[in-house]
């Protein structure tokens, strides 16, 4: 597999992570997502 492109976004959602008990991330199909938050969080499942 390739590598994630850097998305300017992980940052911030680790940060609101660590501050509320839940994030949602919404966006169209196919865009990433839950790439991105595999990729963000993946000791979670």
């Amino acid at each position: 597999m390739a590598p994630m492109i850097p998305r300017d976004i992980a940052p911030v959602l680790k940060s609101l992570f660590q501050r509320y008990p839940f994030v949602t991330v919404t966006g169209p199909r196919q865009s990433g997502k839950t790439t991105l938050c595999r990729e963000a969080f993946p000791h979670l499942t």
